[in-house]
């Protein structure tokens, strides 16, 4: 269990521990605005299932997941996850929630991004992370693409929106050799 937090200028990234599952945290979940591009938009979560993920990726020998705050005593605005990781071929997938709308358009989300990178690429030794977002979410890609993530891949009609209409998923990608050059 990691225990140090990951800190930039404006953010401070810590392991979720089970009290950070508040009404709150649980709003995010079911507001459709903030889930639209999330697959846990069709699930309907509790504050005790928020508490069951959280320990259960405490638990984790394979993932992390940080709470996202401002600063260091300041509000817990999203998350975001590395992982699962692969010893195997040294790599990981990002994901990410920025719950707080007012959060929203402000770099907060590309700054947690570039911290978990430099995490994953230096401490943790990876090679490769991995993300994908639905195409419409024009801001989660630029925020990858911010953080020198370069466009792998289109899942064409991918994915089904709340409207019912279909969308493409972008695939992302930064590599260590992505850092050096």
């Amino acid at each position: 269990m990691l225990t140090q937090n990951l800190v930039s200028t404006r953010l401070v990234l810590s392991c979720l521990e089970t009290e950070h599952a508040t009404e709150t945290y649980r709003a995010w979940m079911v507001n459709p605005v903030v889930n639209q591009y999330l697959e846990t938009r069709f699930i309907q979560p509790t504050i005790q299932s928020l508490r069951e993920y959280i320990s259960a990726m405490r638990e984790s020998s394979h993932s992390y997941l940080f709470g996202i705050f401002l600063g260091t005593n300041g509000p817990h605005v999203g998350n975001i996850k590395l992982g699962p990781l692969s010893s195997v071929h040294a790599s990981a997938a990002i994901g990410l929630l920025l719950g707080e709308r007012d959060a929203w358009g402000k770099g907060i989300a590309s700054e947690a991004i570039g911290v978990i990178s430099e995490w994953a690429l230096g401490n943790l030794g990876l090679e490769k992370l991995n993300a994908g977002s639905y195409s419409q979410n024009a801001g989660s890609v630029r925020a990858f693409e911010k953080n020198g993530f370069r466009i792998e891949g289109v899942q064409r009609r991918q994915v089904r929106l709340p409207d019912g209409t279909r969308d493409d998923v972008i695939l992302l990608g930064k590599t260590r050799l992505d850092v050096d050059q």
